[in-house]
């Protein structure tokens, strides 16, 4: 991952902690278009449209199993720690 996209992922969850309306709802490493995919929310749309060269999936569908995969390759090497 390139240095622009790393600030840009950070950015989005920066703006994903301000916005979560309560923070049981979501992570400090979840980005805003992971959560709006997520939990099905109407501003999916909006992101997707927004990014409209990301498609199949959309933009929020592609945030949210990118940060799935992440989040496996961070148990998968704490258990290989172990």
């Amino acid at each position: 991952m390139q240095r622009a996209q790393m600030i840009g992922s950070a950015i989005s969850q920066l703006i994903n902690v301000m916005t979560a309306r309560d923070l049981k709802d979501t992570g400090p490493n979840e980005s805003v278009s992971a959560r709006m995919h997520r939990q099905k929310r109407k501003a999916e749309k909006i992101i997707d449209t927004i990014y409209f060269w990301q498609s199949d999936p959309g933009h929020c569908e592609r945030a949210f199993l990118s940060d799935v995969d992440d989040a496996l390759a961070l148990l998968a090497e704490i258990e290989m720690r172990n």
